[in-house]
């Protein structure tokens, strides 16, 4: 079996743990944590608020470090500063000291052992079947989605929330901080291999650019914001009716199984979509690979907007995972394409900011629409408009190998 898939074996696990936690899992705390603090909601919240303004730091520092440095042991010191930072979280006094504590885990975890560090790794392992590696390592998210809820759920259960963060932690230090540590190398060169596809006489040409371009370079390029602004406003396009999915289910008469049924739906399909789009990024042309991503979200924004039967509402929410499952293997190999490998973290991280704030707003004018018109169609028309622009960002865009014009 060739070395890079034990790499991509690396980057799935860094993203059970990271992504399954903190995108996934943290909806188990809310609850303990409100009643150990007669804390509010919003008082709850402020970790994950915290941690996404951190992010817009923390995110293209890394990936600087991310290119200059081994993602191994960068993925390695991240697990070991989740353990830490989820262990000191474990004894906070207040909500505020845990929020802080909390916020600041998230964000450097998520920026080290994540999506951004692994699926760097991932891209100078593969050139052919870069998209379907990705692809693969991108299950992570979806996977941990899975088991950590359910883990964290058993733990509260019988250690409470303190120690069920305690148990995680050393997930994090004990299993997944040494797994990544035998699997992941930071290039083929390390273990005297060539990049999967690569001719050997070539050598690793992923190590062996010119000078990779600087991050002012990679802001000044049209691609970058072609790029960055038409995936921020799809995610703030998807973040915010995902948010809303349950209300909105709820308003149309369904229960509380039929709704955990469409989010299981959703994210069975994100697990679907990330194999399917990235097998097919090594193979078509990635701009409609992504306009297929585009396609499939909007089509779910136009059965929302029918208020339609339960049964209507199951292909919608298929359709929102395929396409949110697909979005992120095709744009990494669009990265990887466009800026080239050796770039790919700082890359990745410039984008960041970018995408956070196209996504923060996306929340109040979810809330703003629907206070002023009692339901959810204008709302669902507007962002359906946001796709279509976000579509049509991407036609002036052309694709070549390392493109920085």
């Amino acid at each position: 079996m060739f070395y890079g898939w034990r790499v991509v074996a690396g980057a799935f696990v860094g993203m059970v743990l990271v992504n399954g936690l903190f995108t996934y899992g943290f909806t188990v705390l809310v609850d303990p944590l409100r009643a150990e603090f007669a804390a509010s909601l919003e008082q709850v919240m402020y970790s994950l608020t915290i941690g996404t303004f951190l992010g817009l730091v923390v995110g293209p520092v890394t990936g600087v470090l991310i290119d200059r440095y081994s993602v191994r042991h960068l993925m390695t010191l991240g697990c070991l500063v989740n353990a830490m930072g989820l262990y000191m979280a474990s004894h906070a006094s207040s909500i505020m000291v845990f929020s802080a504590g909390m916020g600041v885990t998230m964000a450097l975890a998520l920026a080290m052992v994540s999506s951004m560090a692994g699926s760097a790794a991932v891209s100078r392992w593969f050139a052919v079947n870069r998209g379907r590696a990705l692809g693969v390592a991108a299950m992570g998210s979806s996977f941990g989605g899975v088991v950590v809820p359910a883990l964290l759920s058993w733990w509260v259960e019988l250690f409470g929330w303190r120690g069920a963060l305690q148990c995680m932690a050393l997930a994090s230090v004990g299993l997944v901080m040494p797994f990544i540590w035998v699997t992941v190398r930071n290039r083929p060169a390390d273990v005297g291999l060539h990049p999967e596809g690569a001719c050997p006489m070539d050598g690793d040409q992923s190590h062996v650019e010119a000078t990779p371009p600087g991050m002012t370079d990679i802001i000044r390029t049209r691609a970058f914001w072609l790029i960055g602004l038409s995936m921020g406003m799809v995610f703030a396009a998807f973040s915010a009716m995902m948010a809303n999915l349950a209300p909105y289910a709820a308003r149309l008469g369904n229960g509380d199984a039929a709704i955990s049924s469409l989010i299981a739906i959703l994210a069975l399909g994100g697990l679907v979509g990330k194999w399917l789009f990235g097998t097919a990024a090594d193979r078509i042309d990635l701009k409609r690979g992504l306009w297929g991503a585009h396609s499939l979200l909007l089509l779910a924004f136009l059965l929302l907007l029918a208020e339609p039967p339960f049964w209507l509402l199951v292909i919608a929410s298929a359709c929102f995972g395929l396409s949110t499952g697909g979005l992120l293997p095709v744009w990494n190999a669009m990265v990887a394409r466009v800026f080239g490998v050796d770039s790919f973290g700082r890359t990745l991280g410039a984008m960041g900011p970018l995408i956070t704030l196209c996504v923060m707003p996306a929340y109040t004018v979810v809330g703003r629409l629907f206070d002023a018109t009692g339901d959810y169609r204008l709302a669902l028309l507007v962002f359906a408009g946001v796709i279509l622009m976000a579509a049509a960002l991407l036609l002036p865009l052309k694709i070549k190998s390392h493109q920085l014009d």
